[in-house]
């Protein structure tokens, strides 16, 4: 998943328009679009906002585009029931077949179209930390040695058998992205940008040349929340930005709750997408596991007449980096989405991570390995395995002192990410593109990344040099046995 951002010069001082385009129809994500939006107003530039949601709020440098978009096939896959409910794993072919789909709808890099259009750089935004398509896109494929595929799950260091398995899943992620993706966005490129080119008198640009044009590139993550790889210099990590340094005041009624909590308050929301219609036994699960503690549960849920114990305050919408702020907060079990772990890291407060599907599983057991994080099996038998996930990092101070220092190394910046994401983007348009940023691995064809030309030169060389001397050896033979017959 991919969002473009694309910068428009504007000659007034200090001032330019910026255009953001946030296709994708996720409430959650669109948090994200609402912090670019934030901070590039605040520094004083003109925006305008493709989206979905549109911000209910005004502003005189403000201009929305609203897409009327719909989530419904999305929805059918982050549904939690047949998560549950498949006896196995989607394999990789159902998963490639599900994304084509998927692709057909958002055709992702499309979006770069924009920039040919208006004549002016363009930015990618990653919402999370996904390593091949990054690198695709900016530099060249990670070593898949230690370079993580999220559709594997696995975090390094590797075993033999995982280095196996993401090396296959690159290769067959990126011969699905070349063969397949490719040539569906494409067709919509052309069919879409076309007619507009022609309109302002101008050729349309190859799709190549311009989907890897790319000024820079920003990824939703930080170092807290990622295994260190190599980073190419156009690769931006601001990890945090979408938090506001001015927080949403708490409801009185919820701020008496969190005042008022004698043991502590737990935090549980499993995002915006996720839903458990139609799975009366893991909301059972989930009830009779939170009447066991002696802690207070705010429960982000829209599941109607539920039978609670008094400890357990459902609510459709919490407002999620206020509650974590509070001092009370002891602990969030989340489902492990980025935005999620970023909070939990900028707050200092430890997880039980419940993943389900696609980044999830990467994220949470990053958080495992550095200290601060539980997981526990999304499964309609979890309440003993989270019971006891919830008490152990609760009671042992070790999590909620990892969390801590965790929250330091991300506090720990020359700049706020808010700050870092609107120096990148006046750079890139005061450079005009910023070229100098730009990897030469973009340039390189296949075959000279992978030495295939000099492989092939020291093939002939050692194929020439066997000949020799294998023709002087017959030589020497032939005129060793002539001097011994002589003889």
């Amino acid at each position: 998943m991919r969002w473009t951002i694309l910068f428009c010069l504007l000659n007034v001082c200090s001032c330019y328009k910026v255009l953001l385009v946030f296709p994708f129809p996720f409430k959650s994500h669109s948090i994200l679009g609402r912090g670019f939006v934030r901070n590039l107003l605040s520094a004083g530039h003109e925006v305008t906002y493709v989206t979905p949601f549109a911000l209910n709020s005004s502003h005189p440098k403000l201009y929305q585009v609203s897409l009327n978009l719909s989530s419904t096939h999305f929805e059918k896959y982050l549904d939690i029931k047949p998560l549950l409910e498949r006896a196995e794993p989607m394999n990789y072919w159902d998963v490639f077949g599900l994304m084509r789909g998927v692709t057909e709808m958002a055709a992702k890099d499309i979006y770069s179209g924009f920039s040919a259009l208006y004549d002016c750089p363009f930015i990618w935004f990653f919402p999370y930390d996904q390593y091949l398509e990054i690198f695709r896109v900016m530099h060249t494929p990670p070593n898949p040695a230690y370079t993580p595929n999220l559709r594997t799950r696995n975090i390094p260091p590797f075993t033999f058998q995982q280095r196996v398995q993401e090396l296959w899943y690159s290769i067959t992620t990126l011969f699905y992205r070349t063969y397949y993706y490719t040539p569906v966005e494409k067709g919509i490129y052309k069919n879409f940008f076309a007619s507009a080119m022609s309109k302002r008198g101008k050729k349309l640009p190859d799709y190549d040349a311009v989907r890897f044009n790319a000024s820079l590139a920003f990824s939703n993550a930080y170092v807290t929340m990622r295994d260190v790889s190599e980073t190419p210099t156009a690769l931006k990590n601001i990890g945090g930005f979408h938090i506001d340094t001015k927080l949403e005041s708490l409801s009185q009624k919820l701020q008496d709750i969190m005042d008022r909590s004698t043991h502590g308050v737990i935090l549980f929301s499993m995002g915006t997408h996720l839903t458990s219609r139609g799975l009366p036994k893991l909301v059972s699960e989930f009830v009779e596991t939170f009447r066991r503690l002696k802690y207070t549960v705010l429960w982000k849920t829209n599941e109607a007449n539920l039978t609670l114990p008094s400890n357990v305050i459902p609510l459709q919408w919490i407002p999620q980096v206020s509650v974590l702020d509070h001092p009370n907060c002891v602990l969030f079990i989340t489902h492990g989405g980025l935005m999620s772990i970023t909070e939990s890291v900028h707050f200092g407060k430890p997880i039980v991570g419940i993943p389900a599907y696609s980044d999830q599983f990467i994220n949470v057991r990053i958080a495992v390995k550095n200290g601060f994080a539980k997981e526990v099996k999304l499964s309609l038998d979890l309440g003993n395995e989270l019971f006891d996930a919830i008490n152990e990092v609760v009671n042992n101070p070790r999590y909620t002192q990892r969390a801590k220092e965790m929250s330091l190394i991300y506090h720990s910046r020359i700049a706020k990410p808010g700050a870092e994401l609107v120096h990148w983007v006046q750079h890139v348009i005061e450079t005009k593109g910023a070229q100098h940023l730009r990897s030469a691995a973009l340039q390189m064809p296949l075959y000279q990344k992978c030495y295939l030309d000099l492989i092939i030169i020291v093939i002939i060389l050692l194929t020439i040099l066997r000949y020799i001397a294998r023709r002087t050896f017959e030589r020497l033979t032939r005129k060793t046995n002539g001097i011994k017959k002589t003889n």
